[in-house]
Formats: C-alpha cells, sequence, structure tokens
C-alpha cells in the first residue's frame, strides 16, 4: 500500500512541477507598468509620521482651544498630540494602503 502512495505522490510531483526553467535575465518592464517596491514613489516612515502629526496635532490644538479655554491650553494640547503622534507613527511604520 505505501509503494502505490508514492508512486501517486511522484507522479503528482512530476505534473505539477514546471517544464520550462525560468531564466535569470530580469524581465523588461512596459511603459505601463507600476514601479516595484522601493523605487521612486511616494511614502514611508517618515512621510507617515509628519503627516500624522500635522493632522493630530491639528485637532488637539482645535480641540483644546475649543473645549479648554485656559491659557496656551490648545498649543501645548496642539504640540504634544504632535510629538507623540510623530514618534508613534515613525517606530510603528505606514499601513499598507499608504505606501501602496
Amino acid at each position: 500500500m505505501s509503494d502505490d502512495i508514492e508512486k501517486l505522490l511522484a507522479e503528482v510531483s512530476q505534473s505539477t512541477q514546471p517544464t520550462a526553467k525560468p531564466s535569470k535575465a530580469p524581465a523588461k518592464r512596459g511603459k505601463g507598468e507600476v514601479a516595484k517596491q522601493g523605487s521612486d514613489k511616494p511614502g514611508g516612515r517618515f512621510a507617515f509620521a509628519v503627516i500624522t502629526a500635522v493632522v493630530f496635532g491639528a485637532i488637539a490644538f482645535i480641540v483644546g482651544w475649543l473645549f479648554t479655554p485656559f491659557v496656551l491650553t490648545g498649543t501645548s494640547m496642539g504640540v504634544g498630540a504632535a510629538l507623540g503622534s510623530f514618534a508613534t507613527a515613525l517606530l510603528a511604520g505606514p499601513p499598507r494602503w499608504f505606501s501602496s
């Protein structure tokens, strides 16, 4: 029985392996192809960190200015949120949708 299984596995592996060997030469790119990862496209950790710092800093400034009308509360909340979100985004990195 085990001989039959081994023969069957050998036939399956033989039929699923490609017959032609892939070439080692790089494929030519056409005009309409999308840039590969790591090439000259926007995105990355620093850009994501700057964008999140600006967005969250502005939101915290507005919330601090509207809801806590004490001296420099909006400014300190905005700066704190911007620094915190910048550090967090720089360490965590961008999500997949940002870099694609």
